[in-house]
């Protein structure tokens, strides 16, 4: 099984027979994660209000116990070790289960166990800081990694200081964080912060709290996503010892494993939500339209509802053949392009999901489920889905960032590896469809000409501009990255339906209706990685932030 499919699409190549090989768990990390799944559904069975999170309620430490007392703070580490075992496949069905019942519980559950000190215990020698997370660890602590700052994260130094004492023994940490997941009820704390005099290196900090100087100023409260703990932290010269730090070199945070953690950590707490998000909208979706009629006629008969439910059930479709793909039987380094972009095309998907949802049950949609109850209607929440979905759109990079973070890094590797242009025929002689239907062989060919162009396009842009000036384009950076998504998810999709077993009966037409989607929005996408910005744009925004007075749109 390829595990680099967009370091090939980007340069032009589609790894066609490569992708023969449709991932599937194995059966003991199944039956793993179908027993650890019960296992959950019964804690929070017992614990869980999800109705009073939504009305502003806490996760209760009722259920924060049941969840630790149960292992679900230790999912990803051996059972020898006392977690539960589960592979990153595993993991993330267990927290989209968790996710499915409230995406706060499957946030907290997936923040802790993806930046917690299970997580660093794997990639660190023997030594104090490997000492602190096991204890940690055997405790049950939740944690928290602190790296967002009121300056904002899309900045790549840290405004918290860390100073080094005049005894040389540790370092005295100062600054704010906010929106910090679990940052209210953590014990053990990651921050990130600027070494002084260090030329601006940034280390990585691990506090126990409570501790003098360390301070939650406050829980924020969210349009969505409600319940999830997430906090404003403030810390005034606390102390941390030399042996509680990563590193103090810059490198760290692009390193692996670091980097390859960082990643799975944005795919746990963003792509299983939305998955768990979309999959409810989607039966939700269906359940409405069975139970309506439009002037005698069923809901479901009129055209345009049906085009809303095939759309719906083939982005979920697309979105659980991308999460297999990047997760299952592959290595993390050498995935981790694919894995990074889960987030935006979970996120994005189950965006469009929830959308029709709220579009297909009109004046239902957009009422909130206490309403509904309070009447007696179906208590779905379909506009709790859009307001938690904008949110998971925004966490971990917001969506049109992070396009243009990870086009920036596909497009440095023309700089850096000066590759030979692609020059083989768009499509091969005779490429091997497997059982693809009429319509998915022709939704092939064409992406195989997408492929080829796109790879042109990378070309010239590399070949023709600097990549400092390159990286100023950032409306051709965002459409590149989604681009290289779109011919990607829909390669991914093509191969599930080619070489899917008889157990999916609708995956050709879950593939041809996603792959229609698909090449409906790339047309919009080409146009943009063509045309520059028209200067309009920039002076109109240029005016609009003026300090100077203006009634442009007074009334």
């Amino acid at each position: 099984m390829t595990s680099n499919i967009l370091r090939e699409i980007i340069h032009g190549r589609l790894p066609w027979e490569e992708l023969r090989s449709v991932p599937r768990q194995p059966a003991e990390d199944r039956r793993a994660s179908d027993e650890a799944m019960a296992v959950l559904g019964k804690v929070l069975d017992e614990h869980l209000d999800a109705p009073d999170l939504e009305a502003g309620g806490r996760l209760s430490d009722g259920l924060v116990r049941g969840l630790t007392d149960a292992g679900f703070l230790a999912m990803s580490l051996a059972c020898e070790d006392g977690g539960l075992g589960l592979s990153d496949y595993g993991a993330f069905r267990v927290y989209e289960a968790a996710a499915h019942r409230s995406p706060a519980v499957g946030m907290l559950l997936s923040a802790h166990n993806s930046m917690g000190p299970g997580t660093y215990l794997r990639a660190l020698p023997e030594g104090p800081l490997h000492d602190l997370l096991a204890k940690h660890l055997a405790a049950g602590s939740l944690s928290a990694i602190a790296s967002t700052e009121p300056e904002g994260a899309a900045n790549s130094d840290r405004s918290a200081t860390a100073r080094r004492t005049e005894d040389g023994r540790g370092y005295l940490l100062s600054g704010e964080k906010v929106f910090i997941s679990n940052g209210s009820l953590a014990r053990l704390v990651a921050v990130t912060a600027t070494v002084e005099d260090s030329g601006g290196q940034v280390g990585l900090f691990f506090v126990e709290v409570p501790a003098p100087g360390f301070e939650v100023v406050a829980e924020h409260e969210y349009m969505g996503l409600r319940g999830a703990p997430s906090a404003h932290l403030r810390m005034t010269d606390v102390f941390v010892p030399v042996g509680h730090t990563v590193s103090a070199h810059a490198e760290w945070r692009t390193a692996s494993p670091f980097a390859e953690l960082h990643t799975l950590a944005r795919i746990y707490l963003i792509s299983a939500p939305s998955t768990a998000i979309a999959r409810r909208c989607l039966d939700q979706s269906r359940s409405f339209v069975a139970g309506r009629r439009v002037d005698g006629r069923p809901l479901a008969a009129y055209e345009a509802v049906q085009r809303m439910i095939a759309a719906s059930a083939a982005d979920v479709f697309a979105m659980d053949s991308a999460v297999r793909r990047a997760l299952i039987g592959t290595d993390a380094t050498s995935s981790q392009w694919e894995r990074d972009a889960l987030k935006n095309i979970t996120s994005l998907s189950a965006w469009r999901v929830a959308d029709r949802a709220v579009s297909l049950m009109a004046a239902q949609g957009f009422e909130t489920a206490r309403s509904k109850e309070a009447r007696g209607v179906t208590a779905f929440p379909a506009e709790q889905a859009q307001r938690d979905l904008r949110g998971l759109r925004i966490g971990g990079g917001v969506d049109f960032n992070l396009d243009r973070v990870l086009a920036a890094r596909m497009l440095a590797t023309y700089y850096r590896d000066a590759p030979e242009p692609h020059t083989g025929p768009p499509v091969p002689a005779a490429p091997d469809t497997g059982a693809l239907s009429e319509p998915n062989q022709e939704h092939l060919t064409a992406l195989f000409q997408d492929v080829r162009r796109l790879g042109e396009v990378c070309a010239d842009l590399t070949g023709s501009t600097p990549a400092p000036e390159l990286l100023l384009r950032q409306e051709t950076l965002i459409a590149v990255n989604r681009i290289a998504t779109e011919v990607c998810t829909m390669a991914v999709v093509l191969a599930r339906a080619a070489w899917s077993e008889h157990d999916e009966p609708h995956a050709q037409d879950l593939a041809a209706v996603y792959c229609h989607g698909s090449r409906r929005r790339l047309t919009s996408l080409w146009e943009q990685v063509s045309q520059p910005l028209p200067d309009a744009y920039r002076r109109l925004s240029q005016a609009w932030m003026s300090e100077e007075p203006t009634d442009l749109l007074a009334p």
